[in-house]
């Protein structure tokens, strides 16, 4: 139970700065939306992010908050790959893999690591639809 509260609270918090950063009315509630509803956050990035570029930098809450969240995303999705179907032993091995996967997540969030990955996807999709 520790990592999906944790990576919930961080993903409110990410958003409830991130929105407003980018000048939203009501930051706050968008946060609390998007910890309670599941496709908000993917809702959030497609629909409000694209539209509004933002108007302050990042803060030390919302980069800590991209951290956590990155960390917790990557740990779901190794744990889905690589570890054994016991539920007993993915919740521990969940921990470990979050904790592991922080230094990393650190890296691309602080270091702009994220710039060398998101380039060449951006590039491509951007051929793809014909905007390059």
């Amino acid at each position: 139970m520790f990592v999906p509260f944790v990576v919930l609270v961080a993903t409110s918090l990410w958003v409830s700065q991130n929105a407003a950063a980018r000048g939203h009315g009501f930051p706050n509630a968008l946060g609390a939306i998007t910890a309670f509803v599941p496709i908000g956050l993917v809702a959030y990035l497609l629909v409000f992010v694209g539209r509004n570029p933002r108007q302050q930098p990042p803060t030390r809450a919302e980069r800590g908050a991209l951290t956590v969240l990155c960390a917790g995303t990557a740990s779901y999705s190794v744990g889905a790959i690589t570890l054994p179907p016991d539920p007993y032993s993915q919740g521990r091995w969940l921990i470990v893999a979050f904790a592991g996967l922080l230094p990393v997540s650190y890296l691309v969030v602080y270091r702009r690591g994220y710039r060398v990955v998101t380039r060449p996807v951006v590039r491509r999709v951007r051929a793809q639809f014909g905007r390059e």
